[in-house]
């Protein structure tokens, strides 16, 4: 079962590549981003050669399909014989689509296991907090704030989040997730709020400057603590 959500969608998913010339080169060592908390599939990869550009991105609009296609998808951006010089994976993991979070994050586990590099994983609602700021208050950006999903028949899932520091030669907004997202049993315990909105082509490039990030500031994170986050029971049947 798929956790329903009145999350406003992107009305249009569109598909982006920014190519370099020779960008399957032996050489480079690349950072890989995976996404797969909306109904969408997105994958960016950037070369740590070249950190000012994201080398190759694309969003798939494939649904219930990613079970099927999801290697597929991966070699169209990065052919497996290059999945070597991967140095870094950065996933999102959720809240979001069960099935869909659960098969991505295992497939990064296998790789980053199997060719022994850093996965780094982070909630899809932190990915939004840059995103979402922007609609508030420079007073209010200061302080924590929360972000919401109403779903219907479940009840509100939020986490909470503050921004801890712009770092101005990357334009990475580093925030802190102060409560991972979770089921709020009452709504009055998360003031100030914002609705949750997917936009999944803008939380890859920030999941992308997170990996960066990282990257630059030799963060060790080990496969094994890499779990998705299910705030609500997939098997909860719940009227």
């Amino acid at each position: 079962m798929e956790q329903a959500s009145s999350r406003r969608r992107n009305p249009k998913i569109t598909f982006t590549t920014n190519s370099l010339q020779n960008f399957h080169n032996s050489e480079s060592k690349y950072l890989l981003a995976l996404h797969s908390c909306s109904k969408s599939f997105g994958i960016a990869i950037k070369d740590t050669q070249n950190p000012e550009k994201i080398i190759e991105s694309k969003i798939f609009n494939i649904g219930r399909s990613l079970s099927n296609k999801l290697f597929s998808c991966m070699e169209t951006i990065l052919p497996r014989k290059f999945w070597k010089q991967i140095s870094r994976i950065s996933v999102a993991k959720g809240p979001g689509s069960f099935t869909s979070t659960r098969l991505t994050i295992s497939m990064a586990r296998i790789i980053a296991q199997q060719i022994d590099c850093s996965l780094d994983s982070i909630s899809s609602f932190h990915l939004m907090a840059p995103r979402l700021s922007k609609f508030m208050s420079k007073k209010q950006i200061l302080n924590p704030f929360w972000i919401k999903d109403i779903l219907p028949r479940r009840g509100i899932v939020a986490g909470q989040y503050q921004l801890i520091k712009i770092h101005q030669d990357s334009n990475f907004h580093e925030f802190h997730e102060l409560v991972v997202p979770q089921l709020i049993s009452d709504k009055r315990l998360i003031n100030p709020s914002i609705e949750a909105s997917d936009n999944i082509e803008e939380d890859m490039i920030e999941l992308i400057k997170y990996s960066q990030h990282n990257h630059n500031t030799e963060v060790k994170s080990h496969w094994q603590k890499t779990l998705p986050i299910y705030p609500t029971s997939p098997i909860d049947n719940k009227n």
